[in-house]
C-alpha cells in the first residue's frame, strides 16, 4: 500500500490556496426554508449535530426549530417541497435531545423538567415515516431533576435506543441505570450497570449498536486506564476489555487529555485516544484500540508520537506557534476496514460573546490491520460568532466507498461558498478546494446551517443555505456534483 508522508500533503495542500477554485455543482435546486436558530444550549458541543437524513434516492426528514417552543419533523421530495410537516410543542421545560429514524418510523426523544415535582423525563415520539402523523409517544425514563441530566443513545439503523440515568456519590460515578427499547419504543430491558468495581471515574459513554448490545466506556486510574464492557440483551454476561493508555514511557509521565469511539456493527468498538504530557501539557501522541468483542480479543495501532519535528511541520503549515487546541472529531471506518481519524482545531477567542474558531483538521489513515499508511493536514480558517457556535462552521464529512468528501462554509480568495474536498481513503491523494456555487452571503447573520446537510448519494447533498443577495432569506438546496 502506498505511504505519502506529511511533508508531502503540506506541499500539495499548500499549492491548494494558489489554484483557482473551480465551481463543482452542476445542478442547484432552491426553495425557501424557514428556521430559527438554537438560542440555548452548550454552543460549543452541539446535542443534536445532524437534523436531517436521507430516506431514499429523493426524499430526506428535517427536524427544524419553527418559533421559541415549536419544532417541525418534516419530509422533503425531490421537488424541495414538504410532503408532510408535523409540528412538535415544547411544554414548560423541555428541548430536543435526539433525532433518528428507520425504514418506517422518524423518532424525536425530547428531556422534559418538572420543577414542581422535582423530576426530569426522557419522552419518545415516533412519527409515520410516510405520512408524518405521530403514532406513539412514550415516557422513557425518569429521575430527579437534581440528579446529573438524563442520557440516550439510538442504534445507526434507528432500530433501538438506550436511556440512561447515572447514578453518583460525591460527584463520582458509581452506576447507569438503563432502559432499552426497540423502534417502537417497546422496552427490551432493563439493565444496571454497576461501575463500582471499576474504581474512581466521573462519566462514562454508552452506545448501542443494532442488536441492542450495549457498549459503556469509561476511564478509570486518573485517566489512565480505558474500561470497555459490553452488555447484551439476553442474559446477564458482561465481556470487560480494558487497557492502560496512560502512565509512564521513557520517563515521561502522560495521561489521557481526550477519546473519541466508534461503534461499528460487527460488535467492534474503534477508540481513538490523544495522550499529552504530565509535567509539560503538551501533546504526545494518537492511540487507537479496535475492542473486538465477537474476537473476544483487543488490535492496537501503532501509536503516533507528536515529536518536535511533527509539530514544527504542523505549526509552520498553520502559522501557529505552538500545538493547542486540538480536539478527536470523528473515526470514519470504511466497508474493507480501513480507518480515518480526523482531529479539528476549535477554540473561542474568550469572553461570554467572543467568536468561535475552526481551524485545521489532521488526518490519520489506518489499513485494515490498523497499520498506519498516511496522515495529512487540512488547511481551513472558519469563523462565527457565539450566537451560532459550531453550527455553521467546522464541517461535514461523508464517506462512499474509499472515497472521503468533506464540505466546509469558507472565504476563499474573496469568495464565501461552500467547498468540497474530495480524498482517497487508501493513498490520501486529494483534491483542491472546489466552490459548489451557491455564493453564500458573508456577513453577521446566519448563512449556513451545517446541521442540515445530508448525502442524498454520493454525487448529491442538500443544505441549507442564505445567498449573498441581499433580499434573499435561508434557501433549501439539493446540488448535485459533476461525475
Amino acid at each position: 500500500m502506498r505511504t505519502i508522508s506529511l511533508v508531502t500533503f503540506l506541499l500539495l495542500l499548500t499549492s491548494f490556496f494558489f489554484e483557482t477554485s473551480q465551481v463543482l455543482a452542476q445542478k442547484i435546486r432552491s426553495s425557501a426554508f424557514t428556521y430559527v436558530p438554537e438560542e440555548a444550549g452548550d454552543q460549543y458541543n452541539q446535542r443534536i449535530p445532524k437534523k436531517a437524513f436521507a430516506i431514499s434516492p429523493t426524499d430526506f426528514v428535517i427536524l427544524s426549530r419553527k418559533a421559541d417552543n415549536t419544532y417541525a419533523v418534516e419530509r422533503y421530495g425531490a421537488d424541495l417541497k414538504a410532503s408532510w410537516s408535523t409540528p412538535v410543542k415544547m411544554v414548560g421545560q423541555e428541548t430536543v435531545e435526539a433525532f433518528s429514524h428507520n425504514k418506517e418510523t422518524v423518532l424525536l426523544i425530547t428531556h422534559r423538567v418538572s420543577v414542581e415535582q422535582g423530576s426530569q423525563a426522557l419522552y419518545g415520539k415516533l412519527f409515520d415515516v410516510k405520512t408524518g402523523k405521530e403514532i406513539k409517544q412514550a415516557k422513557l425514563l425518569e429521575a430527579p431533576s437534581k440528579s446529573r441530566r438524563l442520557a440516550v443513545a439510538t442504534s445507526a439503523d434507528g432500530s433501538k435506543l438506550v436511556a440512561y440515568h447515572s447514578i453518583t456519590k460525591d460527584e463520582e460515578l458509581r452506576s447507569i441505570q438503563a432502559a432499552v427499547y426497540d423502534a417502537s419504543l417497546t422496552k427490551i430491558k432493563d439493565r444496571l450497570y454497576d461501575l463500582a468495581s471499576a474504581g474512581n471515574q466521573v462519566s462514562a459513554q454508552v452506545q448501542i449498536d443494532n442488536h441492542g448490545n450495549q457498549f459503556v466506556s469509561i476511564l478509570t486510574n486518573n485517566s489512565m486506564r480505558l474500561s470497555v464492557r459490553r452488555y447484551n440483551n439476553r442474559d446477564n454476561e458482561i465481556k470487560v476489555m480494558e487497557v492502560m493508555l496512560g502512565g509512564v514511557f521513557d520517563g515521561t509521565k502522560v495521561y489521557v487529555m481526550d477519546t473519541y469511539f466508534k461503534l461499528h456493527q460487527d460488535s467492534s468498538l474503534y477508540a481513538a485516544v490523544l495522550t499529552a504530557e504530565e509535567k509539560k501539557g503538551e501533546y504526545h501522541s494518537l492511540k487507537m484500540v479496535r475492542f473486538d468483542y465477537a474476537a473476544g480479543n483487543m488490535r492496537f495501532a501503532d501509536e503516533f508520537k507528536f515529536t518536535p519535528e511533527f509539530t514544527q511541520k504542523i505549526t509552520q503549515a498553520t502559522g501557529a506557534k505552538r500545538l493547542e487546541d486540538i480536539y478527536l472529531s470523528d473515526i470514519l471506518i470504511s466497508n474493507e476496514g480501513q480507518t480515518l481519524v480526523i482531529t479539528e482545531k476549535k477554540y473561542t477567542d474568550g469572553g461570554e460573546n467572543s467568536d468561535y474558531h475552526a481551524k485545521e483538521l489532521l488526518l490519520f489513515a489506518y489499513d485494515e490491520y490498523l497499520h498506519p499508511t498516511w496522515n495529512s493536514v487540512i488547511l481551513k480558517n472558519q469563523v462565527a460568532p457565539a450566537a451560532e457556535g459550531f453550527a455553521g462552521i467546522s464541517y461535514s464529512a461523508h464517506l462512499v466507498g474509499n472515497r472521503l468528501q468533506l464540505l466546509t462554509l469558507e472565504t476563499i480568495k474573496g469568495k464565501t461558498d461552500l467547498y468540497t474536498r474530495s480524498i482517497h481513503l487508501l493513498t490520501g491523494a486529494s483534491e483542491a478546494p472546489k466552490a459548489v456555487g451557491l455564493n453564500v452571503a458573508n456577513d453577521k447573520q446566519v448563512a449556513f446551517v451545517k446541521d442540515f446537510t445530508t448525502w442524498l448519494d454520493e454525487r448529491t447533498i442538500t443544505a441549507v443555505n442564505r445567498p449573498s443577495k441581499a433580499s434573499a432569506g435561508l434557501r433549501l438546496s439539493r446540488i448535485t456534483f459533476k461525475n
